[in-house]
């Protein structure tokens, strides 16, 4: 049996760990599905090792940078892989490419998640530096996008394989009974119901979108659903009891039922200051879900005709009465528009396939 090793899972549920748990999907029933990390846990660790699959747990570079590396250097050298699969947001540390591409692996994928630095000064300084070298250590340069594309590997991406963050559109279709359930066991029935799923990061903007939402409730009996977590977690629902609207809120944190939980939301904000293509609202699409986003996130995340991009000048208020049009919309399936433009999980997985057969 072939093996393959992961890198990108860490304890939060995001993007990148959803496109991870993708492969895992596309590969387990043929391949030994191994995975690298820093963190104490990840989602779906009890799976995953009830399947066969090892986690090598890595210590952290803040913790050590030397130890860091030499844990790499013993999981190559104790395992024969055939493919590396590397999935980041950030170029600022390659150890983990080179060690592969030293120790004879094959197969070396690099996978940009992102298109703008998200990080430290120093992180931007370290990415850029690697950014001129990391194609010497690689088999196949891979992105969830252009703007990604460019992002690690510069404007020449001509060889760039664009894997669009595609989900299992079957999970998240609108279903009557579904959203019935789900509203009753949130306790949101009949309500308006506002939803956002992202990481409680400076650059989702939460805080203007609870600014959003306190206008909302000026106007309608609404009710935010937030789903994620971050370090500006526990900042927002303070921020919310200041606005006096935290019980109109429930932020459920990390979940694993967010297919059921897109099912009882009537539309989905996302006043994000930048974003690539977030999974997320590939999600709500596919969930049959309005989307009213800002325009500075990129204009390839309108794959349907749900996507509305709106101004971030336009002010909480405007935001609010734009929400509100949406308040009798009855939501449809948009499969055609989303597999006609290969975001449909099983056109993914058959890339996947090809990409580490290759």
């Amino acid at each position: 049996m072939k093996k393959i090793l992961i890198d990108g899972m860490s304890s939060n549920m995001g993007g990148v760990e959803k496109f991870v748990c993708t492969i895992y999907e596309a590969l387990k029933d043929e391949w030994q599905v191994d995975f690298i990390t820093v963190d104490e846990s990840i989602p779906y660790q009890e799976e995953f090792l009830r399947n066969g699959s090892q986690i090598h747990k890595l210590t952290p570079r803040y913790v050590s940078v030397s130890k860091y590396k030499n844990d790499i250097k013993e999981v190559f050298k104790n395992n024969q892989y055939d493919v590396f699969w590397f999935n980041k947001t950030t170029l600022s540390s390659i150890d983990c490419i080179k060690e592969a591409k030293n120790s004879g692996v094959k197969n070396v994928i690099c996978h940009s998640h992102q298109s703008k630095n998200m990080g430290t000064l120093f992180t931007l300084l370290m990415h850029n530096m690697n950014k001129r070298n990391v194609g010497k250590y690689i088999d196949y340069r891979v992105a969830c996008s252009k703007e990604a594309a460019e992002w690690f590997f510069g404007s020449k991406t001509e060889d760039v394989v664009i894997f669009p963050n595609a989900v299992n559109i079957g999970k998240y279709e609108p279903n009557e009974t579904l959203r019935t359930e789900k509203r009753k066991e949130l306790g949101i029935e009949g309500k308006f119901v506002i939803g956002n799923v992202a990481r409680f990061a400076k650059e989702k903007n939460h805080k203007f979108l609870i600014d959003i939402f306190a206008e909302l409730c000026k106007k309608e009996d609404a009710v935010l659903v937030s789903c994620g977590e971050g370090p500006l977690w526990e900042e927002t629902k303070n921020y919310a009891k200041e606005k006096k609207i935290d019980d109109k809120i429930l932020f459920l944190g990390m979940r694993k039922d967010i297919p059921e939980i897109l099912q009882a939301i009537d539309v989905v904000v996302f006043p994000s200051l930048f974003e690539g293509l977030p999974f997320s609202l590939v999600e709500a699409q596919a969930g049959g879900i309005p989307c009213l986003i800002s325009d500075t996130i990129g204009k390839e995340t309108k794959l349907t005709d749900l996507v509305k991009f709106f101004s971030l000048d336009a002010g909480a208020e405007a935001w609010a009465d734009e929400i509100l049009k949406y308040k009798d919309y009855k939501k449809v399936t948009k499969r055609n528009q989303l597999e006609e433009k290969g975001f449909s999980s099983e056109v993914i997985e058959k890339k996947i396939k090809d990409i580490v057969n290759h």
